[in-house]
């Protein structure tokens, strides 16, 4: 394959013209044709072709690519082909975000409270019912209060540790409001629309109707995309922060370590390049995140619960 274009309309906003010979072409056909249910058409041949030359095949392109214009690619690719023809080759262009020119102002010294979700006395009589036996719940009244306050407590413990996590990235939230510069529109866009998938799919889960869900919030349709666009920009950021961080302090693995965690890695599978990039960015902006959170400060929860009785 041979590259013919790199342009960058906006900085980070990456875009590659390349071009494969007839007979690399002609190979991926034959491949195609040999396996178990090959494409009956011509098209869908040709389209089956071009995409298995593209995954073998642009690989090295990319790699090479990225090393010698210094990118730090944070997306995968999209592909575009532009002319296909078996007696010539193909033609194909390939958009992916990189990492802007961006100014982290800090990565150190946040604080961020641990906050545990208040206890319902309901969820203890819930938990007492489905996970205790009827001796438990026959107990004299000193016995039954003693069960509650024990299961109060492990519920309490699990709360803490989901408080906890979440506190953790509220750290790299935090992060991502340090992260200032301009961001490429369509980057922001997509992990916004991401960001509005994941929420539908909350509220689908929880059983909750959205507009029930802005009527308790007190929002607008508006307001409440507005904020929703604005969390999602600033946890793209606080991402791309990790790996600022994780550059600043060194933090990158080895190549044998990537290669060590792509022999067990369950992702999603590109090209080799692509999930050779993935891994060794989840591994850096993991440490990342551990090094922010160990010079931040995570205050810690309360000592008791906090017990809700609905009404």
């Amino acid at each position: 394959m041979v590259l013919e274009h790199i342009g960058m309309p906006q900085p980070g906003d990456c875009r590659v013209v390349f071009s494969a010979s007839a007979e690399e072409l002609e190979a991926a056909i034959q491949a195609e044709q040999a396996t178990e249910n090959p494409p009956q058409t011509e098209e869908d041949l040709l389209t089956a072709a071009v995409n298995r030359a593209i995954l073998t095949g642009f690989s090295t392109l990319y790699r090479e690519l990225v090393e010698k214009e210094h990118l730090v690619p944070v997306t995968d690719p999209d592909f575009e082909l532009l002319a296909v023809n078996r007696a010539e080759g193909f033609r194909a262009g390939a958009e992916f975000y990189c990492l802007p020119p961006l100014k982290l102002e800090r990565y150190t010294g946040f604080t961020q409270p641990i906050q545990p979700r208040p206890i319902r006395q309901v969820s203890i009589e819930l938990e007492v019912n489905t996970r205790h036996g009827d001796e438990d719940r026959a107990a004299d009244a000193a016995g039954k209060a003693a069960l509650r306050q024990q299961v109060a407590r492990e519920l309490y413990a699990q709360r803490c540790a989901q408080a906890k996590a979440l506190a953790r990235r509220e750290l790299i939230f935090q992060l991502g409001g340090c992260v200032k510069g301009t961001l490429p529109k369509d980057l922001v866009s997509g992990n916004y629309f991401a960001e509005q998938r994941n929420f539908n799919l909350r509220l689908q889960a929880n059983n909750v109707n959205f507009d029930q869900y802005l009527k308790v919030r007190g929002q607008t349709v508006e307001q409440f995309r507005t904020e929703l666009h604005a969390q999602a920009e600033q946890k793209l950021r606080g991402s791309l922060g990790l790996l600022m961080v994780a550059e600043r302090e060194h933090l990158w693995p080895t190549d044998a370590e990537v290669e060590a965690a792509l022999a067990h890695w369950k992702g999603e599978r590109t090209f080799p390049a692509n999930d050779f990039r993935k891994v060794r960015q989840g591994i850096a902006s993991q440490r990342a995140a551990e090094f922010v959170e160990a010079h931040s400060t995570l205050l810690p929860p309360p000592e008791e619960p906090v017990l809700e009785t609905i009404v």
